[in-house]
């Protein structure tokens, strides 16, 4: 097994750190370098300052206070100056170049110029953020940049590795417009990839059933309420944006349209690591009713790690990580409201050590090798356009 460097490229509006457990790139990026390094790998990151990153160098190319200056409005209880826990993080993803902030013009050029006073022609760069880190790929100009997790469809470099087939599939017919298109030897589906220490196993469940992610109607929030409601069953509902209103009903401050009446269901706020724990660990099952095509939705498989059976729509990711729909021995895919509500009667009826045995193939110990594979043919890629075997 070949040992490489990699140049691991953070985020502009955020430190990486497990204290913004809700912003998945964050938290693929802490793990992938953990995994890296484990492999013997040379890892360096550039981030913001207040990263929590396993890494060989960390190179800081932007303060905290940079963030709060650009994204905060004075509140001092928070590090980067606002309410994340209540209304979502603050990007600025899909500015174009000219109206980025100062914070994320400053994070490209020290992130370029720090790549840059230290590359080796054969090291790999990695871009978690796609089309919003192509500044700093031009910049950099190396052979093996990758895009390592896309989840996204902003993705632009010549070797990428998707989350799901369902992903890459996607993007591929997106770019072939009316041809036909030829697939690449050099994309790889690689899944999300999770550390089972986040997460607590338990055969015993309570009966409650789990909606846990952002308060948006595209994710399915609303549906969650009407299954639960539908099959009498209590309703815990968990992450950034809702509201509980003086009448007791429910709202989004994401989402004007999303609005539910008092019922049986409760409201609890953002989920940390140890919130998130409990409520994935003790709940009957998880609703995840998504209604546009997930390109992973990693927190199904936080819940089959806890021995959670997820309830998923039948589209996007999930039709490649649970595979037996009918008979729900790994959790339920689901099309109508009817779908959801005998999911939710059945899932009583699944074993969590099933569920729990099959989650082992997102664990970061396991997916780690996914990505040797992909590196070890990208280097030999590398050294036969050098005129090498």
């Amino acid at each position: 097994m070949r040992n490489f460097r990699f140049h691991l490229v953070g985020l502009a509006h955020l430190p990486a750190s497990k204290l913004y457990n809700a912003c998945a790139y964050t938290q693929k990026i802490l793990k992938l370098s953990e995994m890296l390094m484990s492999l013997g790998h040379q890892v360096v990151y550039y981030g913001s300052e207040g990263s929590g990153v396993v890494c060989s160098e960390f190179v800081p190319t932007h303060t905290v206070e940079d963030i709060r200056n650009d994204y905060g409005d004075g509140n001092d209880k928070f590090a980067i100056g606002y309410d994340y826990k209540t209304e979502g993080f603050r990007e600025d993803l899909n500015s174009k170049l000219e109206d980025q902030k100062p914070s994320t013009r400053k994070f490209y050029l020290n992130c370029s110029g720090g790549i840059l006073a230290r590359k080796r022609d054969d090291d790999f760069l990695l871009l978690m953020m796609g089309a919003y880190h192509q500044p700093i790929s031009m910049m950099a100009d190396l052979f093996l940049t990758c895009e390592p997790g896309i989840g996204y469809r902003g993705s632009f470099a010549k070797f990428r590795a998707f989350e799901s087939h369902h992903l890459r599939s996607f993007m591929q017919g997106k770019e072939s417009k009316d041809s036909c298109y030829n697939g690449d030897i050099y994309d790889r589906v690689i899944p999300n990839y999770f550390d089972p220490n986040d997460f607590t196993y338990s055969f015993k469940k309570e009966n409650y059933v789990l909606y846990l992610g952002r308060m948006h109607g595209r994710k399915g929030v609303r549906i969650a309420y009407e299954a639960a409601k539908k099959a009498k069953v209590h309703l815990k509902i968990a992450g950034q944006g809702g509201k509980v209103e003086k009448d007791g009903s429910f709202s989004s401050i994401m989402d004007p349209e999303l609005k539910f009446p008092k019922g049986d269901w409760e409201y609890l706020g953002y989920a940390d690591i140890e919130k998130r724990r409990w409520l994935l660990s003790r709940a009957r099952a998880l609703l995840v009713p998504t209604q546009y095509m997930e390109p992973f939705a990693g927190v199904h498989i936080e819940a089959m790690i806890s021995g959670t059976p997820p309830i998923t729509s039948d589209f996007g990711v999930f039709p490649g990580t649970i595979t037996d729909s009918i008979d729900g021995e790994l959790g339920f895919r689901c099309n109508t409201l009817n779908d959801y509500v005998n999911a939710i009667e059945h899932s009583k009826d699944v074993y969590p050590p099933h569920i729990r045995s099959h989650s082992q193939r997102y664990f970061m110990e396991n997916v780690k090798y996914d990505y040797q594979k992909w590196f070890e043919d990208l280097y030999d890629l590398y050294l036969k356009s050098k005129g090498g075997a």
